[in-house]
């Protein structure tokens, strides 16, 4: 099945998914570790596949690296692109499409975007042989999402066979997000009253099972297809 990309020029229209301080994204502890993990691996000239509206792409700017981003949505490239400030060259791409990888880059990086894709591995397939690789799957589910993953062992049956995996952390999901109040988060409570496990998770007990998080995995892109 093939990505509708109006569904994400929606979300990018409709939900700001541009924040002007990076750590009020609910997706920022991935975004940090992402960043450290780049460091990490001396990678200096990254390719994101997925740039979204450029929080992370603006992250990795800051770090000193060189930056190019694509992504299906044309409204994510927009916003990215009004945030990179014209630092970086952002384009409309597809994952699965060979043609979006025709850059120079040492680094993959593709975060939130393989549970989203169908032919996921298609997408790692065109990543050239040898690149690092620094990526995320979710354990939770998700409207848009066609699959997610139990534990580190169903990330590297995935994807073991094109990366070389070497490390897989998992992060958690925060649970105070931007722009939660009080009585929003304790009408969260209430509604999970019903809900053992997702009340716990909110609670901060077992955070990372019961209320979410990603597998952050990195490695090289193998010569295998």
């Amino acid at each position: 099945m093939k990505v509708d990309p109006s569904v994400y020029d929606e979300m990018y229209l409709n939900d700001d998914q541009t924040y002007e301080d990076p750590a009020n994204s609910p997706y920022y502890p991935v975004f940090e570790a992402v960043v450290a993990e780049a460091r990490r691996l001396q990678s200096s000239n990254i390719l994101e596949v997925g740039c979204g509206s450029g929080t992370l792409g603006k992250m990795l700017l800051d770090a000193g690296m060189t930056y190019r981003g694509f992504d299906l949505a044309k409204e994510g490239v927009r916003k990215a692109g009004r945030r990179a400030v014209g630092a970086a060259e952002l384009f409309v791409g597809d994952a699965t499409d060979p043609t979006s990888y025709e850059r120079d880059y040492d680094t993959i990086v593709c975060i939130e975007v393989l549970e989203h894709v169908d032919a996921d591995l298609e997408a790692v397939g065109n990543w050239k042989p040898g690149c690092r690789v620094i990526c995320s799957v979710p354990n939770f589910d998700y409207a848009t999402h066609v699959r997610k993953f139990a534990d580190e062992r169903e990330v590297m049956e995935r994807y073991g066979g094109l990366i070389r995996i070497d490390r897989i952390t998992r992060i958690r999901k925060k649970i105070w997000s931007h722009g939660l109040t009080v009585s929003d988060y304790l009408r969260r409570l209430r509604w999970s009253r019903d809900e053992p496990r997702r009340l716990a998770g909110l609670l901060g007990i077992r955070q990372f099972d019961w209320h979410g998080g990603w597998f952050l995995f990195s490695g090289e892109r193998t010569n295998l297809r």
